[in-house]
């Protein structure tokens, strides 16, 4: 039976989000932009979370580029570790979470946006 949603998380600010404090490899934005979604599948989970509204772990692992759990859990873990996305139960028995894009989440639409442009133009298989 689902229960109140209990929010694991601290609360992103209500000025403009930013990532929680981590060390950077590099001074430059983009090295460390980079270092929070330079693998092949957070910006995958990101994608689902925004635009297909997926929210559990079922949901995740089911995405059509099939994940491998191992690393879903990985993913998950770390982005809302940076307060991309929340962490949220949903079930007490046994506790099951969903994960819902914060502001700060949402603030990487337009990014993703025209990384879909950039890929309907230059890599689409119709050409």
């Amino acid at each position: 039976m689902p229960t109140k949603k209990v929010t694991q998380t601290s609360p992103t600010p209500a000025s403009m989000p930013r990532p929680r404090a981590r060390a950077f490899r590099s001074s430059c934005p983009i090295a460390r932009t980079l270092d929070l979604f330079g693998d092949k599948w957070t910006l995958v989970i990101m994608r689902d979370a925004l635009f297909f509204d997926r929210r559990t772990f079922a949901d995740f692992a089911n995405c059509a580029e099939k994940i491998p759990t191992n690393l879903l859990a990985e993913r998950l873990k770390r982005l809302v570790s940076i307060g991309m996305l929340e962490k949220i139960a949903y079930q007490t028995k046994p506790v099951r979470y969903e994960y819902s894009p914060t502001p700060l989440g949402h603030s990487l639409q337009p990014v993703l946006q025209e990384i879909l442009k950039f890929g309907q133009t230059h890599l689409s298989d119709s050409k």
